[in-house]
């Protein structure tokens, strides 16, 4: 009797020209939509999250003071719209509504400078206030804020919507700033080193897996390395394998990369573990599922959760 799934693999990968019930993959889809149920699918997003996938994984093998490796920007905006004071409070709620002046654990961060506006409203216009032909003075207040691309188009049309001028005078600005919210992959490092062995040996215990790949450079005497730096980088590695080849470290954990990507990062003296792109992720359930049942608590919210057993399949090796 589920309403919603949360999922974190997508349920739709490539795009899809049918929905047919002949098709495997597809007539999951019909299924949930016959017993309309709504799917919710966190993937790219989660795993570059600050608190996301990659940063769980790294808390759960004891990775302290980890570090994005390569960071992702949002495109930024500088939202100004001109109100009269009248209508003031009325314009800013619609801004905070939609998006406008909220970063990280702030919301509603607008600046306001009053002043006096004019316009000559010509023939056939319909003035909110003010004569048509003659020049007109109006005490106003300017709203500026910033606001996200995801967000800026519907903000703009709630505030032209509620906004008593009939043509509304507003201003966008392309904002330079890089604010630094989330990125591909976690460098963190060990409070104590630990040897490669039980290194190792804590990574499959934690994550949960039987085997893994690794690679490591011939000169490099694995016995007796320490290690003290690692990388984490669920899922695929292959976009910022340059990177890792780059950066100082002493072990990277990634759920898959590409062989020639690989030799580049061991070529550089690190260590390169390979756990399977499906073992990499099968702890986002746990993590999911921990972050909302906090939330609810929190909230008093009360909702039934029901954590899959099912859903990740990981590839068998077969070792003679």
């Amino acid at each position: 009797n589920s309403n919603l799934i949360l999922a974190y693999h997508p349920l739709i990968f490539n795009s899809l020209d049918t929905i047919l019930s002949s098709k495997a993959g597809e007539k999951e889809i019909l299924k949930l939509i016959e017993n309309r149920i709504a799917v919710y699918c966190a993937h790219t997003n989660y795993d570059l999250m600050t608190g996301g996938l990659n940063d769980f994984v790294a808390s759960t093998l004891d990775l302290t003071g980890t570090e994005i490796i390569e960071e992702q920007y949002e495109q930024w905006y500088k939202f100004v719209v001109f109100v009269p004071l009248e209508a003031e409070e009325k314009i800013r709620k619609v801004i905070c509504q939609h998006g406008g002046g909220k970063w990280q654990n702030y919301t509603c961060c607008t600046f306001n400078i009053e002043g006096k506006g004019t316009f000559i409203p010509q023939e056939g216009s319909k003035p909110y206030i003010g004569e048509v032909g003659c020049v007109n003075y109006v005490d106003e207040v300017r709203i500026e804020c910033i606001v996200n691309e995801r967000n800026l188009s519907s903000l703009i049309n709630a505030t032209i919507k509620a906004h008593p001028y009939e043509e509304v005078a507003y201003d966008v600005y392309k904002i330079e700033n890089k604010f630094k919210n989330a990125g591909i992959g976690r460098l963190g490092k060990l409070k104590e080193p630990e040897s490669f062995k039980d290194f190792t040996r804590k990574i499959k215990d934690r994550l949960g897996i039987d085997g893994f790949k690794w690679l490591y450079k011939k000169d490099i005497k694995v016995d007796s390395k320490k290690i003290r730096k690692v990388v984490v980088v669920c899922g695929s590695g292959n976009s910022i394998a340059r990177r890792l080849a780059d950066i100082d470290y002493d072990l990277a954990i990634v759920g898959e990369i590409g062989y020639h990507n690989a030799l580049q990062i061991i070529e550089s003296g690190k260590i390169l573990v390979a756990i399977g792109h499906g073992s990499s992720e099968k702890l986002a359930t746990v993590d999911m599922c921990n972050k909302l049942e906090d939330f609810f608590q929190k909230q008093k919210i009360k909702i039934d959760i029901l954590k899959s057993r099912l859903g990740y399949k990981s590839w068998r090796y077969q070792v003679d």
